[in-house]
């Protein structure tokens, strides 16, 4: 067999290119492609879930803090939105923490009913605990504390907004909390 001939036999034995499909991702045609489709469920976790960065706002008024997606920059372009802006560097760092939380499953929900000990606070479908009330941000702030000590670099940027004087005290509290695990 020829190799002219072996190149034919291929070809005709792949389905014929549609013209409106791109050869290539990540080209201009199969990102308007993608464009044209629903977004998978899992867009808003994968959007979210990225490393975010805080830099200097350069606009008016200055001293100001912005939170950035990894990649973008002010430097690399003056179009960059920034996702959010703080007056404080602590407030922004706190955003850092908590965005790539919030496109996962929310680990914790509240159940509708109370049962004989309040509600029962669910994980997966199982009772793993109970509130006397239905507390619904009592469950919210269960659930963004559970996605930062599941995540170690948005757990950084906790610690990092805490500030030095905290550290220290979280220091001592850890330290005495080694001595009588109890308390």
């Amino acid at each position: 067999m020829s190799a002219s001939r072996k190149s034919s036999t291929r070809s005709s034995s792949r389905p014929p290119q549609s013209p409106s499909l791109p050869e290539h991702v990540f080209t201009p045609e199969y990102l308007a492609h993608l464009a044209e489709r629903d977004e998978p469920v899992t867009a808003t976790e994968a959007e979210l879930a990225i490393p975010w960065h805080v830099e200097p706002y350069p606009k008016e008024p200055k001293g100001r803090w912005a939170v950035l997606r990894l990649g973008e920059s002010f430097e690399k372009s003056t179009r960059t939105i920034p996702t959010a802006v703080f007056d404080r560097k602590e407030d922004a760092l706190l955003a850092c923490a908590i965005l790539p939380g919030l496109g996962k499953r929310l680990r914790f929900r509240l159940a509708s009913d109370p049962d004989d000990l309040g509600y029962p606070i669910l994980d997966d479908g199982q009772i793993v605990g109970h509130s006397e009330l239905f507390y619904e941000d009592f469950i919210a702030a269960l659930n963004v504390a559970a996605a930062l000590v599941a995540a170690p670099r948005e757990l950084a940027y906790l610690l990092d907004a805490a500030g030095g004087l905290a550290l220290e005290r979280v220091d001592r509290i850890a330290v005495k909390r080694l001595e009588d695990p109890e308390g």
